[in-house]
């Protein structure tokens, strides 16, 4: 069964089998059985995950440390791979990343970046027909990049592998007034931004003809790496299928996202879109560039659009960014139930929007 097949027929069952447990006196009913089946490991353990990375930063050695110090902020000649090996605490804070004094130590509170892998070819490390691609936003660097990979693969007992493609953000080490320069970071991150596209979209076709189904979860600026370069990677491999594409806080000119949208709508089974417009970063973002940003939410026909205001509204507006909700409880809650294939107007805490507003459904407190 292909990806374009499963979702819906794994819906119908989950109902078929709810309908007939009711009518049998067997306990627990088959659905648990069902999602038993989908999710191989609890989690529940202090869990060492590795994660196999793609990025074109600047490369400063080849013995694959995961470092901010290896992997620069800046564009690198190539494209490089390897695996970080992350130790992922069992009582962390959702959404947190705390990190341990020393790799190794506080096993069950910390995270830890243990060790580093350079690969040759990290393709062939791909044995799944179905894996994940995590692309972070701006003012990421790398050794953050590698655990909130981490996380997100362990929070959401995802079964299958989740990769990471890193590319070139952050703030460059300097001074004092250097490194607090936004604008300045912006605007270098930007670049680097669209000098990525082109190798974003090359890997993407690649990996595609590896694999039967991509799924996509993408945050903030790498949507100015991601939107363009699904375009780029459909024409190098037209038979590139996604399953699910989810866009959290996308940092791209609304206007500009329907010279796109029929390319990744008509390539995948479903298209999230994730928005608040009490997003802070995205305001800085709109007075920067002098355009609405798409992740203010915006109606886009074939895209399920889900305001997160409610559950990540800055206090007053001016109590914090508004724009990494990505990797909160609530987020998790619903992106979990996504990937089970469960229509959004199913799944727990969405209700539909109300008449003339710029999204499709909410997300409830």
């Amino acid at each position: 069964m292909n990806r374009q097949t499963f979702f819906p027929a794994l819906t119908t069952g989950i109902l078929a089998i709810l309908i007939l447990s009711s009518c049998q006196s067997g306990y627990p009913p088959e659905v648990g059985k069902l999602l038993s089946q989908r999710i191989e490991k609890p989690y529940a353990e202090t869990e060492v995950l590795d994660v196999l990375y793609f990025t074109n930063r600047i490369n400063k050695s080849t013995d694959g440390l995961c470092s901010n110090y290896n992997m620069q902020v800046w564009v690198g000649p190539r494209l490089n791979s390897g695996i970080c090996r992350i130790q992922v605490p069992r009582n962390h804070e959702i959404g947190a990343l705390d990190l341990a004094e020393e790799p190794g130590l506080d096993r069950q509170n910390r995270f830890s970046i243990l060790s580093g892998e350079a690969l040759n070819d990290g393709l062939d490390r791909v044995k799944s027909d179905e894996v994940i691609v995590f692309v972070h936003g701006f003012n990421v660097k790398f050794e953050e990049a590698v655990l909130r990979a981490a996380q997100i693969k362990y929070d959401l007992k995802f079964p299958y592998p989740l990769i990471l493609f890193s590319w070139p953000a952050g703030a460059e080490e300097g001074g004092f007034l250097e490194s607090f320069s936004l604008t300045k970071t912006y605007r270098e991150n930007q670049a680097n931004a669209a000098r990525t596209v082109d190798t974003f979209g090359h890997w993407l076709a690649t990996l595609g003809s590896r694999v039967r189904t991509v799924h996509l979860i993408v945050h903030s600026m790498g949507h100015q790496v991601v939107i363009p370069g699904i375009k780029k990677a459909l024409a190098e491999n037209p038979k590139l299928k996604f399953g699910e594409i989810v866009f959290f806080a996308p940092d791209f000119p609304a206007s500009e996202y329907e010279k796109y949208r029929t390319y990744i709508s008509g390539a995948s089974y479903r298209t999230t879109l994730y928005c608040s417009p009490g997003d802070n970063a995205l305001a800085v973002s709109q007075k920067v560039n002098g355009n609405f940003r798409l992740g203010m939410c915006k109606q886009i026909p074939g895209t399920d659009v889900i305001n997160v205001n409610e559950v990540d509204d800055p206090v007053l507006g001016i109590g914090g960014l508004g724009h990494g909700y990505y990797s909160s409880r609530p987020i998790l809650t619903d992106l979990f139930q996504l990937f089970l294939g469960i229509p959004v107007d199913k799944r727990l805490f969405i209700r539909k929007s109300d008449p003339g507003h710029g999204e499709n459904y909410v997300l409830r407190k």
